[in-house]
């Protein structure tokens, strides 16, 4: 009888309704595929750093050996010293192994150290500041060739005066990717400005790399992940073979954006990122519209949840395929993307760990460091100044930070020419250049702003009204993503513990309103929008 009801309610779908009771089976059974074996998870009494098959795929590769350390640089102003840095870097370790590892280049395997790295200090005070800049490329030159048979993690501070520093970190690039890596920098710095919440935060379980490469094994096995993925592949990646680049070939172009710029040229109603990444998406459809695949964005939200807070190694990225005009919604494409790859992340990142890739990589990061009572760290820029290896020919990171953007692009000189490089950034620089700023009276009400700013980070299209962060998906390391974004686009520096505690747009953007109202120009709805003035946008 229930049998016959559920045939006769069947049957009265419409075949779109059918579609999507299908799809809803099939993502629950995806989900279900993707839980983990705990049997295979009881932790091992060793001193070996377990890889995932992404990392020993890459490792087996003969071009690997000439991979260098992926090092990135923090210039900024601050009060920090070396006895709190290594304090800071202590700590962390006894959280994450990795972070006192060594390589054993005859095993080829990765152990854990009793002690953790060492951080040192070089002072510039008292050299003419013209000569800062040779020796600071000289550091960084130093440590990207730093043999990693002792420790794979370096750490170097420099002193350039009494507030001006950088912070050089290296970290051996299988370990560490550049999104884990800048969370590291991130975590470090932020011990200066309050050491009790930093040591409460990463008491946290961050997961662990054991129980990480464990995972991602059994997800490779899963057969119905394997099925989802023949399905979904892309046929470049069934059809093409390609190899890793030697880093020896490797050359990198910097350019810095200042926040003066953005302010001047970016559209008001979208975020810095989205406006970048349109613009760039442009530049690259002109270039590589004839492949199936424009280019590979990174994706680190397609780490399991599990292990969300776990530095590492994951290679995650999705395939965007680029369209010719300006309306194209970066937001909305990746959202799209992460949802119908989401499953068959590890199958993904193993595909372009075994082959690489032709077409270019994108990697989209923010950088803050929050900012509590006391000193607090001013940054000037980041940058991303060596890969490592390279998963392609042409990978640009762009990194989003308070004073700015910089747009690092890693490339090989003996596929990519200089005078290629020169017309796709000049491309792009002309297309930011565009005069994009709105009208003060179309200037969006805060709720609007705030709504917008959610559905870009959560990467959703709609937002019911008293939807908390959380329901719709949210997470610890998007609520530090979201003070980010508010910082940047708003003008406005929200305690994080407020975004913890008001999860709702109305909720933020009564407090909003009620503590900063007056100062920002910005009246709540039922006063009457049309005596609204503009924002600080």
């Amino acid at each position: 009888m229930t049998s016959n009801s559920a045939l006769s309610q069947f049957a009265d779908l419409s075949p779109q309704q059918r579609q999507l009771l299908f799809e809803k089976i099939r993502q629950k059974k995806l989900s279900n595929a993707r839980r983990p074996l705990e049997d295979a998870f009881a932790p091992i009494a060793t001193d070996v750093i377990s890889l995932s098959p992404h990392q020993r795929s890459l490792l087996e590769l003969d071009t690997f050996a000439q991979a260098t350390n992926r090092v990135i640089e923090i210039n900024f102003e601050s009060q920090l010293g070396l006895p709190q840095l290594q304090q800071a870097i202590d700590q962390l370790s006894q959280v994450n192994p990795l972070l006192c590892s060594r390589f054993d280049h005859q095993q080829k395997q990765f152990l854990i150290n009793d002690l953790s790295t060492t951080a040192t200090l070089s002072e510039l005070v008292g050299m003419p500041e013209s000569q800062h800049e040779e020796a600071i490329a000289h550091t960084r030159d130093k440590l990207a060739r730093q043999p990693n048979d002792r420790q794979c993690l370096h750490v170097t501070l420099i002193k350039c005066s009494e507030q001006k520093q950088r912070l050089l970190l290296a970290m051996h690039p299988l370990l560490l990717d550049s999104y884990s890596l800048l969370r590291l920098a991130n975590q470090l710095l932020s011990y200066t400005e309050n050491p009790m919440a930093f040591e409460a935060a990463i008491q946290s379980e961050p997961g662990s790399q054991h129980r990480f490469a464990n995972w991602s094994a059994q997800m490779l096995e899963q057969k119905f992940l394997q099925d989802e993925w023949h399905r979904l592949a892309p046929k470049m990646m069934t059809t093409e073979s390609s190899s890793i680049t030697a880093i020896s070939k490797v050359a990198t172009s910097s350019t810095q954006i200042a926040s003066d710029f953005i302010d001047s040229h970016a559209p008001r109603d979208v975020s810095v990122k989205q406006w970048l990444c349109n613009a760039l998406n442009q530049c690259l459809y002109n270039w590589l519209s004839h492949h199936e695949i424009t280019y590979w964005f990174s994706d680190p939200l397609l780490k399991d949840s599990e292990f969300e807070n776990l530095l590492g190694f994951f290679p995650y990225y999705v395939p965007v395929k680029g369209q010719p005009d300006d309306v194209f919604d970066i937001t909305r494409t990746l959202a799209n993307l992460h949802t119908r790859y989401s499953a068959v992340s590890e199958h993904l990142g193993r595909a372009l760990c075994s082959s690489g890739s032709q077409i270019p990589l994108i990697h989209y990061h923010w950088f803050d460091v929050e900012n509590h009572q006391g000193e607090s760290v001013k940054l000037a820029s980041v940058q991303h100044h060596n890969n490592g290896f390279m998963l392609s020919p042409f990978e640009i990171h762009i990194i989003e930070h308070g004073a700015g953007l910089n747009l690092d692009i890693h490339f090989d000189p003996d596929r990519i020419n200089s005078k290629q490089l020169n017309l796709l950034t000049n491309d792009l620089k002309a297309l930011l250049r565009q005069d994009n700023t709105t009208d003060s009276a179309n200037t969006n009400s805060l709720p609007e702003q705030l709504r917008a700013i959610w559905r870009d980070l959560l990467q959703i299209n709609s937002i019911e009204p008293d939807q908390s962060f959380f329901e719709l998906g949210g997470h610890s390391l998007q609520v530090t993503e979201l003070k980010f974004r508010i910082k940047q686009q708003l003008k406005l520096d929200i305690p994080i513990s407020v975004l913890y505690e008001l999860t709702t747009i109305e909720k933020l953007s009564s407090f909003i309103l009620a503590t900063h109202g007056n100062s920002l120009g910005w009246l709540p709805d039922a006063e009457g929008q049309e005596e609204e003035e503009e924002g600080t946008l």
